[in-house]
């Protein structure tokens, strides 16, 4: 999973995409954020998983859910309210030395 391919930009986003044992993860670049983000439904296929319904039914699923609200105790997660934040993407925050 060494090599990104640049799929797509636009004047916010350059998103890549590399390959774990021939499945496709989408990795996506926030230029005014400077954030990496990963898309989280190609991670959760990888998991073995068809889709983010599968998952957050299972007992890791409630647990991950329960362990995001209580990090972030003021974020809607579902609904018209909701961010979708975790469920949509993980994110991972780039870091500088």
């Amino acid at each position: 999973m060494a090599d990104l391919q640049l799929i797509s930009e636009d004047f916010f986003y350059k998103v890549f995409v590399s390959y774990f044992e021939g499945k496709p993860i989408r990795f996506i670049y926030d230029k005014f954020k400077n954030e990496i983000r990963v898309n989280a439904d190609d991670m959760i296929k990888i998991f073995g998983y068809s889709d983010w319904k599968s998952y957050l039914g299972t007992d890791n699923g409630l647990d991950f859910i329960s362990h995001y609200k209580k990090q972030h105790p003021d974020t809607q997660l579902f609904g018209k309210q909701g961010s979708g934040a975790a469920v949509e993407e993980f994110q991972l925050n780039e870091t500088k030395d």
